[in-house]
């Protein structure tokens, strides 16, 4: 393997190290950046004083700071590390990034980053572990994406704070100790385009996130019972239905996975733009979370989100195959913090 194997927390530090060092009206903001913001800032604070800032707890006003410096030309990269809290900056993302270009005919662009920690962590309940990925897509003027391994955290961010307007990057946070090689130098990932990370013919599945690991560990768990098309959709606003289509062209099956409950999800915005076009050899599906909150306990958590065995075993029904024979452990079914996405 290579020596360039690093963690999806290091590989977001490892950007916003060299956007700093790139580019002088970049700078950091948020509640405990100075303190590492979960790996994804350590040392940072100490290496560009008076750039790398600690605020107030306020989200309303350290976002507002924000949104007013990027209208001046700054290109601020605000961390929020609770997806419940950044709502409290509700008005500051959707009323005024996301509209002030618009307002201003495409004359005033708004280059604002915010990072925002979303979905599982042990113990943390209903109240701390939401995702909300449906809120971010409905507002029309912001970019949204969710970077599912450690080269797209690197690749996004960087994009995203060159980016001229908005764009909140929505971090999954159980993917934060996840590995994969990631470039040393800088480098751009498209915001609007989806990936098709694995290709196949008789299966197009739709993932992204944590659901995105999931799936991978669930086609090697189908194994060669299944030539499966995996696609990790990367942006959620705008969604690129246009690589989605082109894949269950060629499939005619469709499975979306949500780490999230289905109502108003990703995957029913998906299967609403495949459907319009396409006619399929059978009805698409959405795997998703039960349709309420997500619970304390982490006996029950982990079998709230779709687990590899949900995902295979939907797969194996929709192909008119044998479900899997060997009965899953706990710790099997159990999605490890520390995967290792392929080379």
């Amino acid at each position: 393997m290579s020596e360039r194997i690093i963690k999806y927390a290091e590989a977001i530090k490892e950007a916003t190290d060299q956007l700093l060092a790139d580019d002088k009206r970049v700078f950091v903001l948020g509640l405990g950046v100075p303190q590492g913001a979960g790996g994804t800032t350590t040392g940072l604070h100490s290496k560009y004083p008076g750039r790398v800032l600690d605020t107030p707890t306020s989200e309303a006003a350290l976002t507002g700071l924000a949104v007013g410096s990027a209208i001046s030309g700054l290109h601020p990269i605000v961390h929020h590390d609770r997806v419940e809290f950044s709502f409290l900056a509700a008005d500051q993302m959707f009323t005024q990034a996301a509209k002030w270009n618009y307002m201003f005919g495409g004359g005033n662009s708004v280059p604002i980053t915010i990072r925002i920690v979303v979905g599982r962590q042990w113990g943390n309940g209903p109240q701390h572990s939401q995702a909300l990925y449906s809120m971010f897509g409905a507002v029309r003027g912001l970019k949204v994406v969710i970077p599912s391994t450690p080269r797209m955290a690197k690749g996004l961010l960087i994009s995203a704070v060159r980016e001229p307007n908005p764009v909140i990057i929505l971090e999954p946070r159980w993917l934060y100790q996840t590995k994969q090689d990631v470039p040393a130098e800088m480098f751009e990932e498209p915001l609007s385009k989806a990936k098709v990370v694995r290709k196949g013919r008789d299966i197009t599945v739709v993932a992204y996130g944590d659901g995105l690991v999931a799936a991978l560990e669930a086609c090697d768990l189908v194994g060669k019972d299944a030539s499966i098309e995996l696609i990790d959709i990367v942006s959620i606003n705008p969604i690129d239905h246009e690589t989605i289509k082109k894949s269950v062209m060629k499939t005619g099956r469709l499975l979306c996975i949500d780490t999230t409950s289905e109502a108003f999800g990703v995957g029913s915005e998906v299967i609403a733009g495949v459907m319009k076009e396409l006619a399929l050899k059978q009805k698409p599906v959405s795997l998703a979370a039960p349709d309420v909150p997500c619970p304390t306990s982490t006996a029950l958590t982990e079998f709230w989100y779709p687990t590899k065995a949900d995902i295979a075993g939907t797969i194996l029904r929709m192909l008119g195959k044998p479900a899997i024979k060997r009965k899953l452990s706990f710790e099997e079914l159990h999605l490890a913090p520390s995967y290792t996405h392929p080379v």
